[in-house]
């Protein structure tokens, strides 16, 4: 197999892999999380920033049902405000918002 062809496979095979990962963390539960103190949030939010985890963020919301979890890595703290890198982009998240945070481990596609 010529070089450029099995680099061209392994892109698909990574491709693949990737979007099985990402199709799991994007998985949301539809209901609400046990209410976070302040403390615990600081501290979930200290930790992922040190491991460069993934995080699934719940904000406070006036809806009946929660919005989807805001998922991805902290890009930066700017004063009060958490920059999230998400798939969609930089989203802007006010701590105070926080009702609930958790550190996302990578999970295997296949033990799901």
């Amino acid at each position: 197999m010529s070089g450029s062809k099995q680099y061209n496979n392994m892109k698909k095979w990574r491709g693949f892999f990737l979007s099985q990962h990402i199709e799991q963390l994007e998985k949301v539960e539809d209901d609400w999380k046990e209410m976070m103190s302040e403390e615990l949030v600081y501290q979930v939010l200290n930790s992922a920033m040190q491991n460069r985890s993934i995080l699934a963020i719940q904000l406070y919301s006036s809806n009946m049902s929660p919005d989807p979890y805001i998922v991805g890595r902290i890009a930066g703290v700017e004063g009060d405000l958490l920059h999230v890198q998400t798939d969609e982009g930089i989203q802007v998240v006010e701590l105070e918002e926080i009702r609930y945070v958790e550190e996302r481990a990578f999970q295997k596609w296949y033990e799901s």
